[in-house]
């Protein structure tokens, strides 16, 4: 299933829609009721436009604890692993196994000196600490695929296991964030944010909330 939207807003809820009344159910391994549809890609073509309002939405509930925006977006361009978390995206990138920065030493040289060039791709998920059957916390997120086309720098992500209620407005902020850096460093406009989500869900004690945000 793709589903195209401009804005992240409009993208979030036709996806939880989607997922909500075309899931199925099974009980995951932290005994909740998960709602999955798979392979599901969510493009959206102005991510700009409103890439904070699907996070405004969540801490408008007030029932839970969400990241500030300036938190999220550290934790994606920070060289450092973050005290509070088991891992973050950031360090990965920029420095995967103290051996390689993904970003400014590959993907904005490569973009740079070709612009139309397919091999612009970073990994976050690391085999040698995350394939390891004993190992719970290992990233969602696994990789990006950048892209100049029409002078517009395009991001795909690809999530092995995505909340698309909880999770996904994070993801996209995070992304875009990065997105951003790396397109000033080229000297072109952001375009398309796409998310390829192997296993896309919803869990069944939020279904409440995640009706309020479709019928809003």
């Amino acid at each position: 299933m793709e589903i195209k939207s401009e804005t992240i807003i409009n993208a979030w809820k036709s996806s939880l829609k989607y997922i909500f009344e075309s899931g199925e159910d099974f009980t995951d391994e932290n005994n909740r009721v998960c709602r999955e549809v798979l392979n599901l890609v969510i493009e959206v073509n102005n991510p700009g436009e409103d890439i904070t309002v699907a996070v405004d939405v969540l801490n408008s509930f007030k029932k839970w604890v969400y990241p500030p925006l300036d938190e999220i977006g550290d934790l994606i361009l920070s060289r450092k692993l973050s005290p509070t978390y088991s891992y973050s995206y950031g360090p990965r990138l920029f420095n995967f196994q103290n051996t390689i920065n993904q970003i400014d030493n590959f993907i904005i040289p490569l973009l740079k000196r070709n612009s139309f060039s397919r091999r612009g791709i970073v990994l976050v998920w690391n085999p040698i600490q995350d394939s390891n059957i004993y190992k719970r916390d290992v990233p969602g997120l696994i990789s990006i695929y950048f892209k100049i086309r029409k002078k517009m720098l395009n991001a795909t992500i690809v999530v092995r296991s995505n909340d698309i209620f909880f999770g996904w407005p994070a993801n996209l902020y995070q992304v875009f964030v990065l997105q951003d850096y790396i397109a000033k460093k080229l000297g072109c406009k952001i375009g398309s944010l796409t998310t390829f989500s192997n296993s896309a869900h919803i869990f069944k004690d939020q279904f409440e909330d995640i009706q309020k945000v479709i019928s809003d």
